[in-house]
């Protein structure tokens, strides 16, 4: 599995800060964070983020996914965050389907953690009332 997470240098960001070790043999998800500039704005939140992401999939099968995070300031001293999580577009072979995931506007790690839980149970479900079935690893 590979993994790249975003850590802040000066004013930029670097990526990755380090990879992750394959699940098991044969397994060949990745999970690619794209540069994240929620690191350069609040580092220990964009980890945390970051990990809880890593931490949730685990033991999903979505296949490969691009995760990416964009800042939003709505008011001067608020920062708050979006994510977008998918996968690459693919052929319509095997049953497979593409899933794509927006966040709501959020605040904290446990708006994340509560937004995506609630996102991979709508997407399981989803598939469990279909005859789709998920990404296959």
């Amino acid at each position: 599995m590979g993994l790249g997470m975003s850590q802040p240098v000066g004013r930029g960001m670097k990526a990755p800060l380090f990879r992750v070790r394959e699940r098991g043999e044969g397994h060949r998800d990745r999970i690619d964070i794209l540069p994240n500039p929620l690191a350069a704005e609040a580092p220990s939140l964009a980890r945390t983020v970051e990990q809880e992401l890593i931490r949730l999939l685990k033991d999903e099968d979505v296949g490969p996914v691009a995760v990416c995070f964009r800042v939003c300031r709505d008011e001067p001293a608020g920062l708050k965050f979006i994510c977008k999580v998918e996968n690459p577009p693919f052929d319509g072979e095997g049953g497979r389907v593409q899933w794509r995931w927006w966040s709501p506007l959020m605040e904290t790690a446990q708006d994340f953690r509560s937004a995506f839980q609630e996102g991979l149970r709508v997407r399981r479900e989803r598939l469990m009332g279909s005859s789709l079935r998920p990404v296959a690893k």
